[in-house]
C-alpha cells in the first residue's frame, strides 16, 4: 500500500465484490461553502446503494460529487476504478 493510501471493507447492499479505487479529488470535492464531500458520505453510498455492475459504482460516485459541487469548479483532479472480483 502506498503511504498516504487506506482502505476499508464495506459490506454492499448488493452483494457485489469491488475494489474501488479513487484519488483525493473524489472524498475532498469542495462545494461552494468549501465543505468537502468527505469519506462518510462516500462510505454511505457504497453501503447503500444497489449496484448491478461496477460501471454504476463509477456513474453514481460521479453524480453524487457533481450534485455536491452544486457548481463549484473543482478543486482537484478526480480519477476513480472499480472493479468487480
Amino acid at each position: 500500500m502506498l503511504p498516504s493510501a487506506s482502505s476499508k471493507t464495506i459490506t454492499a447492499l448488493s452483494g457485489l465484490k469491488l475494489v474501488t479505487i479513487y484519488t483525493d479529488g473524489l472524498n475532498e470535492a469542495e462545494n461552494p461553502q468549501q465543505e468537502q464531500f468527505g469519506d462518510d458520505r462516500l462510505i454511505e453510498i457504497l453501503r447503500h446503494t444497489h449496484f448491478d455492475t461496477a460501471q454504476q459504482v463509477i456513474d453514481t460516485l460521479k453524480t453524487a460529487v457533481e450534485t455536491h459541487r452544486n457548481g463549484a469548479e473543482p478543486n482537484d483532479d478526480l480519477t476513480m476504478m472499480c472493479l468487480r472480483v
